[in-house]
């Protein structure tokens, strides 16, 4: 998808005039309870005191409390804050997009953090909009934490936004591997890793420091027109959302902890970014980590299979006379099992 820097708007070169003072706001976030927890969040993500991070920021209330409280936990043992670098996306869906993001870069600037830019991303018009805005973010995040040499990308989601993300996840009828959205700490290949320092903060709180220390933001009105805008609407889901806020940190670190098992017992058996399992390997894994397997071997030819056709393929798999099958997957995949081998191939 094509990126291009957004110019700020001219009243950005009076940006003393929209925010109180920096000094100020840098104290006052450095006393605040919320700069104890964002502490915390940023040790149990294992970000370094002194490690180069981007931050995403979108201009809504949790993105610019993260950048505040952040920044105001840095400028004690970095007061030029050259650790930080921020990047605020505008996906032109919407026509207040570009100047929300110039709004948290403003801030950015204002607090003192140099690097800070707004980039326009340009979309499709058909297809999962929400997926391709958020491959968006993340590639255009990944291209500047290169630029800027950030070994981590800071995402401002909370307590409450891991809540409504597992109920979201549980009507799915998703496995584990959606709870790995809600960790504090995500590597992906290629060395890009995702932090989410705010999962111990409420977003009430938040915004409730922000109003505190005079600190506009600009949420985005879409978001309460999507499924989690639904949670939010009614009663009954909001209260059970709020419950699962404060109890939620149990069941994502396990599941935290039995995928990087998983993984490892994979990786023991898969060579890294290979698209194929020998067909008595494969019915050496435990029966828990085969549809995992398959997962890994289709996405490995530049595919991803369905919850229907794995059903389909793990039923193959543990047929006794072997008899080969395929399967399509998505990006002109196609899953093969036989007597020799489990393996995904591109069609020709």
């Amino acid at each position: 998808m094509q990126r291009q820097e957004l110019p700020l708007p001219a009243e950005t070169t009076i940006i003393e005039t929209l925010f109180p003072p920096r000094a100020e706001l840098l104290l006052r976030a450095s006393r605040h309870p919320l700069a104890s927890v964002v502490r915390r969040g940023l040790a149990r993500a294992g970000v370094g005191d002194s490690e180069r991070v981007l931050l995403l920021v979108s201009g809504g209330g949790d993105s610019m409390a993260m950048l505040l409280l952040v920044a105001a936990l840095r400028e004690r043992d970095d007061p030029s804050l050259q650790s930080l670098s921020v990047l605020a996306i505008d996906h032109g869906l919407r026509s207040e997009g570009a100047g929300e993001a110039a709004h948290a870069v403003a801030f950015a600037q204002h607090l003192g953090i140099a690097r800070a830019s707004s980039r326009a991303v340009v979309m499709p018009s058909v297809g999962n909009i929400l997926d391709a805005a958020r491959t968006a973010r993340l590639d255009a995040a990944r291209a500047m934490a290169a630029e800027t040499g950030a070994s981590a990308v800071l995402l401002a989601h909370q307590a409450d936004d891991r809540a409504e993300g597992l109920l979201l996840a549980l009507a799915r009828g998703v496995g584990i591997d959606a709870l790995a959205s809600l960790l504090p700490r995500r590597d992906f290949e290629g060395g890009m890793t995702l932090c989410r320092p705010l999962l111990g903060a409420r977003r009430e709180e938040l915004r409730s420091f922000l109003l505190e220390l005079d600190v506009a933001w600009r949420d985005d009105p879409s978001n309460n027109r999507r499924a989690r805008g639904e949670i939010r609407s009614d009663p009954s889901l909001a209260a059970l959302a709020d419950r699962i806020a404060h109890g939620a940190d149990t069941l994502c670190d396990e599941a935290g902890e039995l995928i990087a098992l998983r993984e490892q017992s994979l990786d023991a058996q898969i060579a890294s970014g290979a698209s194929a399992i020998s067909r008595a390997a494969f019915e050496g894994l435990h029966h828990a980590l085969r549809g995992a397997a398959i997962h890994r071997i289709v996405r490995a030819a530049g595919g991803d299979v369905t919850r229907a056709t794995l059903v389909q393929a793990l039923r193959a798999a543990q047929d006794p006379m072997r008899a080969p099958r395929s399967f399509d997957c998505s990006g002109g995949v196609v899953l093969m099992i036989d007597a020799r081998e489990v393996r995904a191939v591109t069609r020709a």
